[in-house]
């Protein structure tokens, strides 16, 4: 899996599993952390932000930082690029569609394997099987209160890999999950990349 399109995926995958899997469930309190992504020998990390299902990403990709912020209670999926002061928008149903794991909304199994200590936390290991989309099989690693700190999974392109470090539990401020006042999201056609100029094929 390309990771550019893994950055598009991985915030509505966790959403979508948790919304179906009886034994996942959204965390049950705020927090932040550095979150690491691994993608077909590539590697992205930024901070992440989480609170009440909402989330925060903030990454830095060929020199052009972007902010991804996912509101599933809203069903909105906004980037924003604040060199450009510009943001787009996409219906997270149509993310979906357009990137391959729709079947994760319907068809969702999650089995407990064991427990682990990852990043000094305590987790507990699921594995989740996804049918008919871009990823196989994946596992993630979930703490007490539901927080994914760590994801390994498979797809046609390869291994990928997502890991929380530094997390830091507390309430976030509100103002991370909007847009700076006067900035308004352009909608993202179907086909387009996430993040001008990348490629996400």
């Amino acid at each position: 899996m390309k990771i550019h399109r893994l950055l598009l995926i991985l915030p509505i995958l966790f959403i979508a599993v948790h919304a179906n899997a009886t034994t996942l469930g959204l965390p049950e309190t705020g927090y932040s952390a550095t979150r690491t992504v691994n993608a077909s020998g590539m590697q992205m990390s930024g901070t992440v932000h989480a609170q009440d299902g909402k989330e925060r990403w903030e990454t830095v990709a060929e020199g052009m930082r972007s902010i991804s912020i996912l509101l599933p209670k809203e069903g909105r999926f906004l980037i924003y690029m604040p060199d450009m002061n510009m943001a787009m928008e996409m219906n997270a149903d149509s993310a979906g569609q357009q990137y391959g794991f729709e079947p994760l909304r319907d068809e969702v199994e999650a089995v407990e394997e064991g427990s682990e200590v990852i990043e000094g936390e305590t987790t507990t290991r699921y594995r989740v099987s996804v049918p008919d989309g871009d990823v196989s099989e994946m596992r993630v690693w979930m703490t007490a209160d539901d927080i994914p700190i760590k994801m390994a999974g498979s797809s046609p392109d390869g291994d990928f890999t997502m890991l929380l470090k530094d997390l830091k539990r507390g309430d976030q401020d509100a103002s991370l999950f909007r847009l700076p006042a006067g900035v308004t999201p352009m909608q993202m056609p179907m086909g387009m990349p996430a993040i001008p100029g990348m490629p996400l094929r």
